[in-house]
């Protein structure tokens, strides 16, 4: 997933959409066969894709489109068009029905097992088996997007979480900016240090499903669960869930040591963090080149550390993946599918666009989650190491921590999330707000939608 996230909005018909699935049949053994035969289009073939960088980020639009031309080069014919287009999962099922959807679409390693359920993505298993290098995937990143023998997408791109901070606010306040807090009470302490009349420690979101997000990666950090291991049961609402939120409540109303302004979403916290309003936040690596690109950051300024810890030893980790739209035709989905492994697998191509990258001002290398095992990995890892423009000695305390990385909950992920939005809400908003009580109502709702799902 880039890492925002959103709510999920309404689903399609399931007999209607059954209807569709039955119609399209003939469409998926004619992909089959066409990526088993090795046959090409004699007529160029457009595919659309989800991933132009918006006009605000001029140096990101330039790189897609030289990538693209590129691309088109190679696969003459195949032509690509990008679009301005994020996932959302609170309009994919429209779209989808609605014959809007794009043909490659990147999304977040949350969504397989409600699209592939849904049957709202297309069977690639073919044209993934021919690429040589889908085999080197982690088994635990090939299985998200893989059931049984058949897969459904390709994994891009992974993320961790950990705290954004600013390096001159800890000069300031006396702290060590090469040693930003690994503990719960270490990173209560500096929170309150750094906080002054202009400046708040530490800012959390609670909207459009990142609050949610967010306390799972607060639970991971204190050794707890967010759903039972066959993800049937809600298990959010235990002492670990609790800890959490009395930690956070703490630290606004007692410390008062967080921002006033609340509802925030990582968009917000990441302007606050930029224009030195607050001092610390919970981000991944992957926004510092939006952090540099809108905000005209001097990345030298700022730091990364790990997940604070408080039992767990673990922080969440999630990332990007692409699916195909399962009413394209074979053709499209297979011109899709080689630009994806084109622009993002393809070794000269990863080391031309990181050249260009770098060349645009854009921010490159930052610490991503490794996905393969063996020589392609440490190739990958070479290419970015080589083209790095970003500070990368100001995060080898991030880069160093020996945390286990835990992936989010599989099962019915953003509706838990937006079930969790409000808790955090409350506690961040609402001094008289009982966690506890607040805690086991999401956890029954949750449940519901759990039962709902298993039943459907």
């Amino acid at each position: 997933m880039s890492t925002p996230l959103a709510a999920r909005g309404s689903h399609l018909n399931r007999r209607r959409f059954l209807q569709r699935s039955l119609a399209l049949g003939a469409g998926f053994a004619g992909l089959e066969l066409l990526a088993a035969c090795g046959g090409s289009p004699t007529t160029t073939v457009t595919a659309t894709v989800n991933t132009l960088p918006p006009a605000t980020n001029p140096g990101a639009v330039y790189v897609f489109n030289q990538v693209v031309k590129d691309f088109e080069q190679a696969h003459p014919q195949e032509h690509i068009v990008g679009k301005n287009d994020p996932y959302d999962p609170t309009t994919y099922f429209a779209k989808l029905a609605a014959g809007q959807l794009e043909d490659g679409v990147q999304s977040y390693f949350t969504e397989p097992p409600l699209l592939i359920a849904r049957h709202a993505v297309a069977d690639i298993t073919s044209l993934a088996r021919s690429w040589p290098s889908f085999k080197d995937y982690i088994p635990s990143i090939a299985s998200i997007v893989t059931r049984g023998d058949r897969v459904y997408g390709i994994p891009v791109n992974g993320y961790v979480l950990g705290i954004f901070y600013n390096r001159k606010l800890f000069q300031g306040a006396g702290l060590d900016p090469d040693k930003p807090p690994t503990t719960w009470e270490e990173f209560r302490g500096y929170a309150r240090q750094l906080t002054s009349s202009k400046v708040a420690g530490f800012a959390e979101t609670s909207t459009a499903n990142q609050g949610g997000w967010h306390f799972t990666n607060w639970m991971y950090t204190a050794g707890g669960d967010m759903e039972s291991s066959d993800g049937t049961k809600a298990v959010f609402n235990s002492p670990q869930g609790l800890s959490v939120l009395n930690f956070l409540k703490a630290m606004r109303f007692s410390d008062r040591s967080m921002t006033q302004q609340q509802l925030l979403t990582q968009a917000d916290t990441l302007q606050l963090l930029a224009t030195g309003k607050v001092a610390m936040v919970v981000m991944a690596p992957d926004q510092l080149n939006a952090l540099q690109a809108q905000y005209q950051a001097n990345l030298k300024d700022f730091g990364i550390g790990p997940m604070p810890q408080h039992g767990g030893n673990a922080a969440l980790t999630g990332g990007n993946l692409w699916v195909f739209n399962p009413k394209s035709a074979p053709e499209v989905i297979k011109a899709a599918f080689d630009y994806v492994i084109f622009s993002n697998f393809n070794l000269d191509v990863v080391e031309r666009s990181l050249a260009q990258q770098a060349a645009a001002g854009q921010a490159v290398g930052a610490p991503t989650a490794v996905l393969f095992q063996g020589s392609f990995q440490e190739q990958l890892s070479a290419l970015y190491r080589k083209y790095a423009t970003v500070p990368l000695e100001n995060y080898t305390a991030f880069m160093n921590a020996q945390l286990q990385l835990r992936p989010e909950p599989r099962n019915q992920t953003q509706k838990m999330y937006a079930a969790l939005d409000p808790v955090m809400q409350a506690v961040l908003t609402d001094p008289k707000a009982d966690p506890e009580t607040l805690l086991n109502q999401a956890a029954q709702q949750f449940q519901q939608i759990l039962d709902q799902s298993a039943s459907s």
